[in-house]
């Protein structure tokens, strides 16, 4: 081994060295979880990327975006086969469950998965110290689940990651089963109707719910800042009110249906 190959596989011990080595494209983000998904036992792996990237999303902002993807599948396959449901659960707008689901998977998750095939994400306890987690982040708007449902990854990981983050954005269709309770703290339940809302908020969460442009908004909702009914008066990174029972904000948001998901409302 030469002396650059040592110092490539030299262990990354603080979060500043790990800034560097992202801005130097050395590693293209990190992964936080291998292992077991919670949802079916499958094995799936987390990555977290755009931790130094500025952001191309204008609705988002500048947000650190994790994907939560089967580790042993690529996702379009994943996704035409059912085995998504390893990522996904039983959310509703699984193709499975012929929905509508906004993620464009042939793209940016399939790139991601690519990138995570040829070793391009650093791996805790080989590539970094996992104790540099809290300190990478700190500061930085987190996503929870840019694809993949959160409750798939043990919920430490994501407390773990979020402890310092200025803002936090998650949503779960997995309100509804209580061994996910405590991702209340992080997470909005997704509720895709009244009903939804109403038996979310029973059990303790925030809701963030999809409804059809002619239908009313619930007492104790608001528009979210961000849509085009709201004006898109401000990005998510900016706006911190989706980071469930932890967030400053208390009331519970709502949207309009948009783009594939407004198909499947409007033919619902």
């Amino acid at each position: 081994m030469t002396p650059n190959d040592k110092d490539k596989h030299k262990m990354i011990k603080t979060a500043q060295d790990m800034t560097v080595a992202l801005k130097r494209s050395k590693f293209t983000g990190v992964i936080l979880y291998q292992g077991a998904s919670a949802l079916d036992s499958a094995p799936i792996v987390v990555i977290a990327n755009r931790i130094t990237a500025a952001s191309t999303n204008a609705k988002t902002g500048a947000m650190v975006q994790t994907f939560i993807i089967r580790s042993d599948i690529d996702p379009l396959t994943a996704l035409k086969t059912g085995f998504d449901a390893s990522v996904c659960g039983d959310c509703q707008h699984r193709p499975a469950n012929n929905g509508s689901c906004y993620v464009n998977v042939g793209r940016s998750v399939m790139s991601v998965y690519g990138a995570f095939k040829r070793g391009r994400y650093a791996a805790p306890g080989v590539d970094y110290d996992p104790a540099i987690i809290p300190a990478l982040f700190a500061g930085l708007a987190f996503r929870i689940g840019t694809y993949g449902d959160p409750t798939a990854t043990p919920f430490q990981i994501w407390r773990r990651a979020t402890v310092n983050a200025s803002a936090i954005n998650g949503y779960t269709h997995q309100w509804r089963n209580p061994k996910f309770a405590a991702f209340k703290l992080l997470c909005m339940a997704s509720a895709d109707s009244e009903a939804d809302h109403a038996s979310a908020h029973a059990a303790g969460w925030r809701t963030f719910r999809v409804k059809t442009p002619d239908a009313r908004r619930l007492t104790g909702e608001v528009s979210c800042p961000a849509s085009k009914e709201a004006g898109a008066r401000t990005n998510c990174a900016s706006c911190r009110a989706c980071g469930g029972t932890s967030a400053k904000a208390k009331a519970s948001m709502v949207i309009n249906a948009h783009g594939a998901t407004a198909r499947r409302f409007a033919n619902a």
